[in-house]
């Protein structure tokens, strides 16, 4: 269904942060010139102070539910903004091209039966929605009586809050193309994605499987991949075309997707089997399943396609803490690190140097060096961190 949608855009004026760090070199030529005893030290010093210069500053963004934050850390520095949001912000995802970081908010807790996306439960509580699917003028009648139910976008500079606009029941995941100009967002109590296109204004809300959560573009932007966590299957969503043109049997409890880098691969986490399943995404067949940790949740592979790795997150009775290590060439586990309690989100830096995970059990997230695969920080938090994302 197509519709036209009104976009709320506010401009505010913040605090323009900048990355620490920067120093001078000295003119060293006049010292070897007079024959300055001190040139070799001087030297020395002033390689280090370059090499400090040239060490790389990540930006990541997390959302803490149960607080109604967002957590911007900038790491190594160790910096942290908390931002206050209208609502619970579930998912996240940073868009490099606009500096532009996108979440769904749902009704601050208390105000919705679904307090948590099931990730630490059985999913039949999630069933009474589902007839809605067809019917999404409902929906929008709602959005213009002022539900909270909908996606904002926040600038990384000012941290002020730029863009606005309704989706449908209960959204769960957004994502971007890499220019910024199509936004995708699962509505998992409509049984439908929502694709936004911001140049113009209009959206479409498409149909899905039971519950869709979690949703990634393919490296080349044809395809969105929908996990729909009650249906145990994945809807493949054609980005220009706005239709579902296949659905691909995965497993019980698929609840987010991912792509290999070199997009040869698509990975689905299948929370109730303790899997990760491989799609093939040339055939968009079904390649295999891999057993993982207790109740995997997210997935992301490294930049370099060395590894795709997998949170592994339990149930909130009984919570897992590590990271399976998949070998992407040989799609076998070659490792498994422990972590905080809960790992949930994950994201990876774009020199695949580290992975970044939530901890939803314990408010922090693990800073792993894939060098060593070593957990070499971990950060607290707000209440609850789910979604992570990176510039």
């Amino acid at each position: 269904m197509k519709k036209s949608i009104g976009l709320s855009f506010t401009l505010g004026l913040g605090l323009l942060l900048t990355a620490c760090g920067t120093g001078s070199t000295a003119d060293s030529a006049n010292d070897l010139k007079n024959g300055n005893s001190n040139t070799s030290n001087n030297i020395i010093e002033n390689t280090d102070v370059v090499e400090e210069e040239a060490k790389t500053e990540y930006t990541v963004a997390v959302t803490n539910e149960k607080d109604e934050t967002i957590s911007i850390i900038y790491y190594p520095e160790n910096k942290q903004e908390v931002i206050d949001i209208d609502g619970q912000a579930h998912n996240i995802e940073v868009n490099v091209e606009s500096n532009l970081v996108w979440m769904t908010i749902n009704p601050p807790h208390g105000d919705h039966d679904d307090s948590d996306d099931g990730h630490t439960h059985g999913n039949d509580d999630h069933n009474e929605d589902k007839g809605h699917a067809h019917n999404n003028d409902d929906h929008q009648e709602e959005k213009e009586n002022g539900s909270t139910e909908k996606i904002v976008a926040y600038d990384l500079n000012t941290l002020e809050k730029v863009e606005e606009y309704p989706v449908g029941n209960h959204p769960a995941h957004v994502t971007l193309s890499k220019d910024g100009k199509t936004v995708i967002v699962t509505n998992s109590g409509d049984n439908t994605v929502t694709i936004i296109d911001r140049f113009n204004g209009e959206s479409w809300d498409i149909d899905t499987g039971d519950y869709p959560h979690g949703v990634r573009i393919s490296p080349d932007e044809k395809f969105a991949y929908v996990a729909n966590m009650d249906s145990a299957d994945i809807s493949i969503i054609d980005v220009e075309l706005k239709k579902e043109v296949d659905r691909v049997h995965v497993g019980d409890g698929a609840v987010q997707t991912g792509f290999s880098h070199d997009g040869k691969y698509a990975f689905a986490g299948l929370h109730l089997e303790d899997q990760l399943a491989v799609i093939d995404s040339e055939s968009q067949e079904l390649l295999k399943t891999i057993e993982v940790g207790v109740g995997p949740v997210q997935m992301y592979a490294s930049y370099d396609n060395e590894y795709v790795i997998v949170a592994n997150q339990g149930s909130e009775e009984s919570p897992s803490d590590t990271v399976s290590i998949i070998d992407i060439e040989t799609l076998e586990v070659v490792e498994e690190i422990q972590v905080g309690l809960g790992a949930h989100g994950i994201v990876i830096s774009k020199d695949s140097q580290y992975a970044f995970i939530t901890n939803m059990f314990e408010d922090t997230i693990s800073v792993l060096d894939l060098k060593t695969f070593e957990e070499v920080n971990r950060i607290d938090v707000g209440a609850s961190p789910n979604g992570i994302s990176i510039n």
